[in-house]
């Protein structure tokens, strides 16, 4: 189904709500929405949307009858609060529901059948904070009734972050962990680049650079020469080298099995949040 001149509602616009709504608005795309309401539960909770999301067609609400009206009036519903918050957020819209509406949910542990009390037609997405960059990761699991209406739109929004592509749902704790967690886990290590650096006498705004900009260039290079990371590792290690020698004192504190565990730990966690309800 194709809308035009649709409103999305964002329920919750906190970080990754306006993240991906900043996304939306920069990216200039067919059919483009013709309203967007940021709604938070405060004044004091819009203050980051109001300074990121500046834009005439954005309206910011943030009193409950504002959220209720926003949500009457919208076509796609943008969810994006804390993941604990949805059903009291359902008890006070349901009235202004009308269950032809289109859920995107943001909620990492919770599953499309308990996002069906809103409507039918719900997309759950795993996304990340360099979506408010246009270079973000998201991954996408449909309702079968979203799936058959709205696949392409989504696609199409949603990709407005970076990539966007999608998976079944089982595999969303794995994504949760690796796309959603994962700046978080590459942070950590760009930490430790530029604490390196430091520590060999680099200034830190030079060893904060040459590490973004190494983290950047690298991506970029597995990206476009889609040649396994470890072919591309092997071309930088010299024999008897300096490369080499770094990676073995990583290998020996057990950087790699860190890594790769604690990915695993976060999808496990991910995955918790269903069985406690």
């Amino acid at each position: 189904m194709a809308l035009k001149d649709y409103t999305i509602t964002v329920l919750g616009c906190g970080v990754m709500g306006t993240a991906v709504s900043s996304a939306i608005l920069k990216a200039k795309f067919d059919p483009y929405p013709a309203k967007i309401y940021a709604c938070n539960t405060s004044e004091a909770a819009a203050g980051l949307a109001l300074s990121a999301l500046k834009s005439d067609i954005v309206e910011h609400s943030f009193t409950l009858e504002g959220n209720r009206k926003a949500v009457a009036e919208a076509d796609i519903i943008l969810l994006a609060c804390k993941p604990f918050m949805y059903q009291t957020i359902y008890d006070e819209v349901k009235e202004s529901l009308n269950g032809k509406q289109l859920l995107i949910s943001l909620l990492a542990g919770v599953t499309i059948e308990e996002l069906t009390i809103f409507t039918p037609y719900v997309a759950k997405v795993m996304t990340n904070t360099p979506a408010r960059f246009g270079c973000g990761t998201a991954a996408i699991s449909f309702s079968k009734e979203a799936e058959a209406e709205y696949d392409e739109l989504v696609l199409k929004l949603i990709g407005t972050v970076g990539e966007a592509f999608k998976i079944p749902e089982k595999n969303m704790d794995a994504a949760t962990s690796l796309i959603g967690s994962g700046p978080a886990f590459c942070l950590l290590m760009m930490e430790s680049l530029i604490d390196g650096g430091v520590r060999m006498g680099l200034p830190f705004e030079v060893a904060k650079l040459s590490a973004a900009k190494v983290m950047e260039g690298t991506a970029r290079m597995v990206l476009e020469t889609g040649d396994h990371p470890a072919a591309l590792k092997s071309m930088v290690c010299t024999p008897g080298g300096t490369t080499i020698g770094g990676l073995l004192k990583m290998e020996d504190a057990g950087v790699r099995a860190g890594i790769a565990r604690g990915v695993e730990e976060a999808a496990i966690i991910s995955a918790s949040f269903a069985k406690k309800k």
